[in-house]
């Protein structure tokens, strides 16, 4: 190769290189609520789906929300699912969001958050005649204690230094039903209204069920991927806020099904 064809060829590359630098930048992408997917649970009467629709008092606010923001609240796309696949998509894809999310300091850096919606309790179920006594940590350890994957009362039973190795777990709740009917487990931990209902429309004789503990209470939000742009999530809150008070102002009857807004 020739020292002028060489010479050409820099000067080629610097030429490229400065036009480079003129050229402006590609745009930034600009994103607003609607872009947002999200995933929730069977978790009534806070979130759940009826012949495909997605329903419950933090779909309702949801949809609030992003009508306050000028979006077709019908047109929001959220998907039921588990509970763990929801966690878990929304822990790795950008532009989604989780909903009802109890906040954990083990979570907390997890997810951006916009909330609380509603404050809610853990409890352990038991079969009536099944002689589960609990009035310490100590009698839950000698327990089979069914948990959902990832769900709150996980981090409940951890705190009070029951190991995971007695635990059965699952990914819905209705397979903690049946295994508290068939005796798979002595009791399942899970929040109390959301329990109470999902016993009430699956179980085979809901009277047979009772509460033996009470575990921990935590506010309810909604989480939302890392990734979300923080003023996204700035606008959600202040939406949600608005929302909140207008409902409080027109005495909309959340505390009805056990929400505390």
């Amino acid at each position: 190769m020739t020292k002028r064809l060489l010479a050409s060829i820099c000067g080629i590359i610097l030429v490229g290189a400065f036009v480079m630098i003129l050229l402006p930048g590609a745009p930034e992408t600009h994103h607003d609520l609607a872009d947002i997917t999200w995933y929730t649970e069977e978790y009534p009467p806070y979130n759940y789906g009826e012949d495909g629709v997605p329903k419950g008092i933090a779909v309702d606010i949801l949809r609030e929300v992003m009508k306050d923001s000028g979006h077709d609240p019908s047109e929001v796309d959220i998907r039921v699912g588990s509970w763990h696949e929801g966690y878990q998509t929304v822990l790795n894809t950008r532009m989604t969001a989780l909903f009802s999310t109890a906040r954990t300091p083990e979570r907390n850096n997890l997810f951006k958050w916009a909330g609380p919606v509603f404050v809610s309790r853990n409890v352990l179920f038991a079969v009536k005649d099944g002689n589960v006594s609990v009035s310490s940590p100590r009698d839950i350890a000698r327990l089979r204690i069914g948990i959902i994957r990832d769900d709150v009362a996980g981090a409940d039973l951890l705190s009070l230094g029951i190991a995971p190795s007695g635990w059965v777990v699952a990914t819905r709740a209705t397979e903690m039903v049946s295994l508290l009917e068939k005796g798979g487990i002595d009791a399942w931990a899970y929040a109390e209204l959301p329990g109470e209902e999902i016993i009430r429309r699956h179980a085979s004789d809901p009277g047979q069920f009772e509460i033996v503990y009470t575990l921990g209470t935590w506010e309810y939000y909604y989480a939302f991927n890392r990734d979300v742009p923080d003023e996204l999530v700035r606008e959600f809150q202040s939406r949600l806020d608005r929302v909140k008070r207008e409902a409080q102002d027109d005495e909309i009857p959340m505390r009805s099904h056990g929400g505390q807004i």
